[in-house]
């Protein structure tokens, strides 16, 4: 028996799948991600990849003689319901922390006893006379249950995630078709196809979610300084506005209740920007208390509308900041001169709020 499942294992793609699963192991033993992703949800990924390697190769040993039909059987039952649990780690992964998860095991538990009727009824599969594989009337049901997650993955990391670059969420929507296409290979052919296919797309989701972690501020998780430069030179035809933005009084906090209250603020600010965030708005932390905003084939309306709710936002916390906008639809022949505008006009808010901060002070 070792001798026959060793022969089994002497293959090209099982030996690239091995390097695959230890590359991903080296990967998230590192625990670089941010709190936004549950990284155990790529361990379950793995684990359930890891045990889909072991379960089609007992498979195949089984399916080499009759009397091993009970192991075989095993072997069936435990692939159909290791392939959407490896799917539904990749949705644990996206799947935000808050929203009740437990009920996302749900179709994989019915998944299993849908396949576990094999032992009594043909519904899902069964082995004829001659030893041959036989789909039942149920055999579709994995497949329907992986398409499900696979669209509830993409749903939610379109409303969670922001993919700056046109190429982020292609890669990923490829990933998600390959992951059906070699879903459909395997229940057509067998193997271990799917397992290829989910390794790929949980590296690459992976990869995906460090180069998001490059580009953000880590305090306020807004894009960087870098990210704005790149998107000034990237977007400059698409801009319709830009906005400058300064804190008002964190040096005060700072020096009154240290530098913990003064991050706590900056990272309130920087909610505020997220919650205006979208297609059309990027926000972003240049420095210190420093903030931009970049205003993409937007009307006057859908800027004014973004900066009177991230205001409102800021007054809702106790904050207050300095801000100038500055557009295109008044003339600036260049990005420069708006960025030049703008800035102007932050810092004429800023001295009013001082100005009258000072009054204030004085009259109390």
């Amino acid at each position: 028996m070792f001798s026959e499942i060793v022969d089994l294992l002497n293959g090209e793609h099982y030996l690239a799948l091995l390097l695959i699963l230890i590359l991903s192991c080296i990967l998230l033993g590192r625990n670089v991600l941010s709190s936004r992703v549950d990284q155990q949800g790529f361990w379950v990924t793995v684990l359930a990849c890891t045990l889909l390697i072991v379960q089609v190769v007992f498979e195949n040993y089984a399916k080499a003689d009759p009397a091993r039909r009970e192991l075989r059987m095993a072997m069936c039952i435990t692939g159909y319901t290791l392939r959407p649990m490896a799917v539904l780690g990749f949705l644990l992964v996206v799947w935000p922390r808050h929203i009740r998860r437990w009920y996302l095991w749900i179709p994989v538990v019915l998944n299993f006893l849908v396949y576990l009727s094999a032992l009594f009824a043909p519904l899902a599969f069964s082995f004829n006379e001659q030893y041959r594989f036989v789909r039942g009337p149920l055999n579709w049901f994995m497949f329907a249950v992986c398409i499900g997650y696979l669209v509830l993955i993409l749903v939610t990391m379109h409303k969670r995630f922001t993919f700056r670059r046109g190429g982020d969420f292609m890669v990923i929507y490829l990933c998600a078709v390959g992951c059906l296409g070699a879903m459909a290979v395997d229940i057509a052919l067998g193997g271990i196809t799917i397992v290829s296919a989910v390794l790929i797309s949980c590296m690459a989701f992976y990869l995906f979610l460090r180069s998001q972690e490059t580009d953000q501020d880590p305090l306020t998780r807004l894009w960087n300084r870098m990210v704005f430069y790149e998107d000034c030179k990237k977007q400059k035809n698409a801009l319709s506005a830009v906005a400058s933005i300064d804190m008002n009084g964190l040096k005060k906090t700072n020096d009154d209740l240290g530098h913990a209250a003064g991050d706590r603020a900056l990272k309130m600010v920087g909610n505020a920007l997220r919650s205006v965030m979208n297609r059309k708005v990027s926000a972003y932390r240049i420095g210190g208390d420093e903030f931009m905003i970049l205003f993409l084939h937007s009307s006057e309306e859908e800027i004014q509308q973004s900066v009177v709710a991230f205001l409102e936002e800021v007054r809702r916390v106790g904050l207050s900041v300095a801000i100038g906008v500055s557009s295109k639809a008044e003339g600036f022949d260049t990005l420069e001169e708006m960025i030049r505008n703008s800035d102007r006009r932050m810092y004429e808010d800023k001295r009013r709020y001082y100005i009258t901060h000072d009054r204030r002070k004085r009259q109390s």
